[in-house]
C-alpha cells in the first residue's frame, strides 16, 4: 500500500479553518491505516475527469478527493462538497507522453464556451490594437517538449499575453514555468523535460516529486499536515533536489533572487547530511539570532518525522557558535562593544593622534578595513584594499590612522578586550595548526553577509573536505558588508556556484518590481555572476502601490487605510509588516500601525522594523513607509563620502536594503514616502 500526498492537497488543506484541518487530519491518517477507507463512506465520482477518482466524507460538507489505483491512494484535494466535487470533475491524472512524469492536468474539453473568444493566431500581430498571443509561433513538439499536456497544445498558442500570469494556476509546473520564461525573454530549450525509462514509476520523475510525495508511515503524514503552509517542508523543484543531494568537491554556494528557496535548499541540505551518518553532526547557522530561531522552528517541522536527525543539527547565530568554540579552547573572552571603540578613538583624537580625520572616518575605517581585515602593523595598513572607502589616503593620512588604531590596540591589549573578528583570527590560527570543531558539515544561510573575518574561519574548517560547507546568499541582498574577494581569503566556490530560478515567496508582480532596483546580473569579485534573467514567480498578486504624498500626515493617513483594508481582507496583523529606513522613522510608522488598529478595534498591531531587521523574514503584506528624499540613501553615509568609488558603494549597499524591504511582502506592498520621494521610486514608477 503507498499514501500520495499532492500540492494540490496541500494548498487547499491550508486554506481550510483550523478546525476543519484537523477534522482532515484526523480522516487521512484513518485511510492510511486502513487503504480500503472501511467507514469512510467513499464514493466513486463517475462524472469526474478521471475513472479513478474517488471521494471520501471527512464531516457533513468537508469532503477529500482520491485518486485510487488498487491499494494506492493519493491525496489530491480537500473541500467542501460542491467545491470538491467541481474541481474532481474538472480534472484527470496522466503521465505526461514525453516525460513521464504524472501530471494533473485541467480538463478543456466542453469548456470552449466559457474560455475566451482568441481568435486566429495566425495573424493575431499584424495590426497593432489586435491581441498579442506570445506563444502562436511554438509548434506541438515544442510545447509537448517542456511538459505542456497534448489537450493544452492550442489553448497555449492561441492564449493571448494578458493570460500569461494564470499559467501557474492552469498547467503543470514544469510546463507554466517554462513558457513564462519564454514570454519574458527566456530560452525554452532551457527548459526541455527529462524522458523517463520505459516502465519507470510516473511518480518518481523529478517534475512528479514537485508535486506529489510518497508518505511510507504515520509519522511523516501528521507532520506535513500539521504545517500545510510550510509546504516546502514536502515538495521541492527538480532543480533544489539536486542541489539538495549533488557530491560536492569542495566549498558550494546558492544564489537566487529573494524568495527563490535558497533558505528552503539549506534546510533540506542539512537534513540530507545528518542522514548519511549516525555520527554526522551539522551546524546550520546564519548571522542573526532571529534568523536562527526562523531556521530552528522550520527544521522542527521538516524532522518531526524523524526527531533522530533533529539531534545531529545544531542550529546557532555564527557569532554565537563562534563564541562558545573560543570559550572551550581559550576561555570567555571580554568582548569590546562599539560605545568603547569610539571612545577609545576620541581618547586618542584628545590626546593629539588622528590630525585632521573625524571620529566617523576613524571609526569606519577601524570597523570596515584595520579590524575586518586583522591588520596589525602600518606596512599592511598602507597596502591594504581599500573597495567601498576612500581612495585618497595620502602617506600623512595614513600616518595619522595609523597612530589611532595602535592606540586602540594597545588600550584594548592592557583592558585584554577583543573583538568578535580578534576571535575569528585566532580561531582561524588554532584550525591551521590542527584544532577541529565538532561539526563534520557546515550550512551557512544569508552568506552574502559574512565578514572577512567569517569567510576567513570558513576557510579554515573546509580545508580539506570536499562537503564541509554549504553557502546560502545572494548578493543583491548584500546590506551589511563592504563586497571583498572570497577565493583571496581561501574560500573558492568558482565552479561551485548555482542558481535558482523559481520565486516561490512573492508575486509575480512584486518581484517584477522590485527587480528593477538590481541590474539583471552581478558579479561578485571573484567574478561569479548572479543574473535574475529567467527567474519566474509561481502565483500572482495585485499590483503593488507606490505613493508619493505632500506631506507626513497625508501619508500616515494612506498608509493606515491601507493597514486597515488589509487586516479587513483577512490578514493578520502579525502577518503584516511597517518598515522604515532606520530607528529615526520607527516612530512615524509605529503611529500608523497602532492607529490602523484602533481603527478596526484589532487585538494587535501590525509589525513595525527597520530594514536591516526584516532580512530573511517574510509577511503576506508589507508597507515599506517613508521612502523621503532625505531619508534613502542615508543622507548621513552620503555626507561622508570621500570618492566617486565610496558613492557606488553606498547607492549600492542602500538600493539593496531597498529591495530587501520590498521583497519581503508575499502578497501585497505598498510603498510610499513625501514627495518629491527617494530617487530610488523612479525606478519603481
Amino acid at each position: 500500500m503507498t499514501l500520495l500526498y499532492a500540492s494540490t492537497f496541500a494548498d487547499a488543506l491550508a486554506k481550510l479553518t483550523h478546525q476543519e484541518q484537523k477534522q482532515v487530519k484526523i480522516t487521512t491518517v484513518d485511510l492510511m491505516m486502513d487503504p480500503k477507507g472501511t467507514g469512510l463512506s467513499l464514493e466513486r465520482l463517475t462524472r469526474a475527469g478521471d475513472d479513478k477518482v474517488w471521494s471520501a466524507r471527512v464531516s457533513r460538507d468537508l469532503r477529500i478527493i482520491l485518486r485510487r489505483d488498487g491499494d494506492d491512494n493519493l491525496l489530491a484535494y480537500v473541500g467542501h462538497h460542491n467545491d470538491a466535487y467541481r474541481w474532481a470533475e474538472r480534472r484527470k491524472f496522466i503521465p505526461h507522453e514525453r516525460s513521464g512524469a504524472m501530471q494533473i492536468v485541467e480538463v478543456i474539453e466542453g469548456q470552449e464556451k466559457a474560455e475566451p473568444e482568441y481568435g486566429d493566431h495566425s495573424s493575431a500581430t499584424e495590426t497593432a490594437g489586435e491581441v498579442v498571443q506570445p506563444f502562436w509561433s511554438l509548434t506541438d513538439d515544442q510545447l509537448l517538449d517542456v511538459g505542456v499536456p497534448r489537450e493544452w497544445l492550442s489553448h497555449v498558442q492561441e492564449m493571448p499575453e494578458s493570460e500569461i500570469d494564470s499559467l501557474f494556476d492552469r498547467l503543470p509546473a514544469e510546463a507554466a514555468e517554462a513558457l513564462y520564461d519564454f514570454a519574458t525573454g527566456g530560452k525554452l530549450e532551457d527548459h526541455i523535460v527529462t524522458p523517463a525509462e520505459p516502465g519507470a514509476d510516473p511518480y518518481a520523475h523529478p517534475d512528479a516529486l514537485r508535486r506529489f510525495r510518497v508518505f511510507d508511515n504515520v509519522d511523516e503524514l501528521t507532520a506535513a499536515l500539521d504545517a500545510p503552509f510550510e509546504k516546502w517542508a514536502v515538495f521541492l523543484h527538480p532543480a533544489q533536489r539536486e542541489l539538495v543531494r549533488r557530491k560536492v568537491t569542495g566549498p558550494t554556494r546558492i544564489t537566487g533572487s529573494a524568495g527563490t528557496g535558497k533558505t528552503i535548499v539549506a534546510l533540506h541540505r542539512a537534513v540530507h547530511l545528518a542522514e548519511q551518518s549516525e555520527t554526522a553532526r551539522v551546524l546550520l547557522t546564519t548571522f542573526s539570532q532571529e534568523l536562527a530561531r526562523a531556521l530552528s522552528a522550520k527544521l522542527e517541522i521538516q524532522t518531526q518525522a524523524v526527531p533522530e536527525l533533529r539531534e545531529r543539527i545544531t542550529v546557532r547565530p555564527l557569532d554565537e557558535a563562534a563564541v562558545e568554540l573560543y570559550c572551550q579552547q581559550f576561555g570567555e573572552p571580554d568582548l569590546v562593544d562599539h560605545g568603547q571603540i569610539r571612545a577609545l578613538i576620541e581618547e586618542a583624537i584628545s590626546a593629539g593622534l588622528g590630525g585632521e580625520l573625524s571620529t566617523l572616518f576613524l571609526l569606519e575605517e577601524w570597523q570596515e578595513l584595520v579590524d575586518a581585515w586583522g591588520v596589525t602593523d602600518p606596512e599592511s595598513y598602507a597596502t591594504l584594499p581599500r573597495i567601498g572607502r576612500r581612495t585618497r589616503l595620502g602617506p600623512k593620512q595614513r600616518e595619522a590612522a595609523w597612530a589611532v588604531f595602535d592606540h586602540i590596540r594597545n588600550r584594548m591589549a592592557e583592558r585584554g578586550l577583543v573583538t568578535r573578528a580578534m576571535i575569528y583570527d585566532r580561531l582561524t590560527g588554532w584550525l591551521q595548526d590542527g584544532g577541529t570543531i565538532p561539526f563534520e558539515h557546515v550550512v551557512v544561510d544569508e552568506a552574502q553577509d559574512l565578514t572577512v573575518a567569517q569567510v576567513r574561519f570558513l576557510a579554515a574548517v573546509g580545508n580539506g573536505r570536499d562537503d564541509a560547507l554549504f553557502l546560502a546568499g545572494d548578493i543583491g541582498q548584500r546590506i551589511f558588508r563592504l563586497p571583498f574577494s572570497w577565493s583571496k581569503l581561501g574560500l573558492d566556490i568558482r565552479g561551485r556556484s548555482h542558481s535558482l530560478k523559481v520565486n516561490y515567496r512573492t508575486s509575480h508582480q512584486i518581484r517584477a518590481m522590485a527587480d528593477r532596483l538590481l541590474p539583471p546580473a552581478i558579479t561578485d569579485l571573484d567574478g561569479v555572476e548572479e543574473g535574475r534573467r529567467g527567474t519566474v514567480s509561481i502565483f500572482d498578486g495585485p499590483v503593488p502601490e507606490v505613493r508619493l504624498l505632500d506631506d507626513s500626515d497625508t501619508e500616515a493617513d494612506v498608509v493606515s487605510g491601507w493597514l486597515q483594508k488589509c487586516i479587513s481582507s483577512g490578514i493578520a496583523p502579525r502577518e503584516i509588516a511597517v518598515l522604515v529606513r532606520g530607528p529615526d522613522q520607527v516612530p512615524r510608522a509605529r503611529q500608523v500601525s497602532e492607529n490602523a488598529a484602533a481603527a478596526l478595534k484589532a487585538s494587535e498591531s501590525p509589525i513595525v522594523g527597520v530594514m536591516h531587521d526584516a532580512k530573511g523574514l517574510e509577511f503576506r503584506a508589507v508597507a515599506v513607509m517613508a521612502c523621503d528624499e532625505d531619508v534613502i540613501p542615508d543622507p548621513h553615509r552620503l555626507a561622508s563620502i570621500g570618492d566617486v568609488a565610496e558613492m557606488e558603494s553606498v547607492y549600492e549597499t542602500e538600493r539593496h536594503l531597498l529591495y530587501v524591504a520590498c521583497t519581503r511582502a508575499r502578497d501585497q506592498l505598498l510603498v510610499s514616502g513625501i514627495t518629491p520621494g527617494s530617487e530610488f521610486l523612479d525606478d519603481l514608477l
